[in-house]
């Protein structure tokens, strides 16, 4: 990559793209002219451009007036904890980050005090130094704008959504989970996440199963965290439709899930299970041809008690006795 030569990121459009790709061709004209307040004046441009590209991708427009400090914050303050499975999420580097950005924030002065862009009584002197800091700024903060929109455009967590609901193949399933990057996501999109996986792991899915169920009851918070695994634990228990759709074969993952959370998670779960259940009728056939014995997933959860810690027994308890009293709803 040359000292000029910027990447461009999936998803961003053609119109953006020719925007920084000029931005970027005419510092480098610049440099190679070696009209130092030029450099100075297309380093600004540059991340002013990158910027508004930035704000306008993430949250639709953005004025050409608006002022250029404010517009580089909002950028970078989007882009700042994008999630994404080779970016790095060190508090160093976002301190290095935010340092490159205050750095950036300063072209605008630096810009109106030597560079091209205003009328001048006199030409300011400007060293090899000051344009060569400018120079390497832009390129610096932009190239990781620019790295950071393209994941933030790329949406991962619903690809990786979509993906678990359409029956994806099991490697393009794991390679959409390692990309979704789960442990970076907020609490809610982990969750979501869950849901959709354990939705379709009740619905049996097997690659939904081997890629995200199994793999979270074995293995630990930082890679699989706790919105997560409550969202596998509501979505293996209840359908998309509300149906209570937990099934005998699905019983032992569901209470191993259960006993993987922090004593406290747990017992939250059991209680919101508890209210997600209020009026919820069972599904009658599994897959649509395999009926389902509400009875034998009792018969299973208690089974799997033994497993369950004392803390909150008595509401695993009483979860089992309204999953008995639903499945006999009719009989009386």
């Amino acid at each position: 990559m040359s000292s000029f030569e910027l990447h461009r990121p999936e998803h961003v459009d053609e119109p953006s793209w020719r925007a920084v790709d000029a931005s970027a061709s005419r510092l480098a004209r610049a440099w190679e002219s070696e009209d130092r307040p030029e450099v100075i004046g297309k380093a600004k441009e540059l991340v002013e451009t990158v910027a508004k590209v930035v704000v306008a991708s993430m949250e639709g427009t953005i004025s050409d007036s608006t002022d250029y400090i404010p517009t580089v914050k909002r950028a970078h303050r989007a882009l700042r904890f994008q999630p994404g499975v080779d970016l790095a999420q060190d508090e160093d580097l976002r301190a290095i980050a935010n340092s490159v950005q205050t750095i950036a924030t300063r072209l605008g002065p630096l810009r109106n005090s030597y560079g091209t862009g205003h009328g001048r009584a006199r030409v300011p002197e400007v060293g090899d130094e000051l344009a060569t800091v400018a120079s390497d700024a832009a390129m610096l903060w932009s190239r990781w704008a620019l790295r950071r929109l393209g994941h933030a455009l790329a949406d991962y967590p619903n690809d990786l959504i979509a993906a678990v609901q359409t029956g994806t193949s099991r490697e393009g399933l794991r390679e959409a989970f390692v990309a979704a990057a789960l442990a970076q996501q907020p609490n809610d999109v982990q969750h979501r996440i869950g849901v959709a996986f354990g939705q379709q792991s009740a619905g049996g899915y097997g690659n939904a199963t081997q890629i995200g169920v199994d793999p979270a009851i074995e293995g630990g918070f930082e890679e699989y965290p706790v919105p997560y695994r409550r969202g596998l634990l509501q979505g293996m228990l209840l359908t998309a439709g509300g149906l209570i759709g937990l099934t005998d074969f699905y019983t032992a993952r569901w209470v191993s899930l259960l006993v993987s959370l922090p004593e406290r998670e747990a017992a939250n779960v059991l209680a919101q299970s508890l209210d997600d259940l209020e009026g919820a009728t069972w599904i009658t056939l599994w897959r649509g041809s395999a009926p389902v014995s509400p009875d034998a997933v009792v018969t299973a959860l208690r089974a799997a008690r033994d497993q369950v810690a004392p803390a909150y027994v008595d509401t695993f308890d009483e979860l089992c006795a309204k999953l008995e009293r639903d499945a006999h709803r009719d009989d009386t």
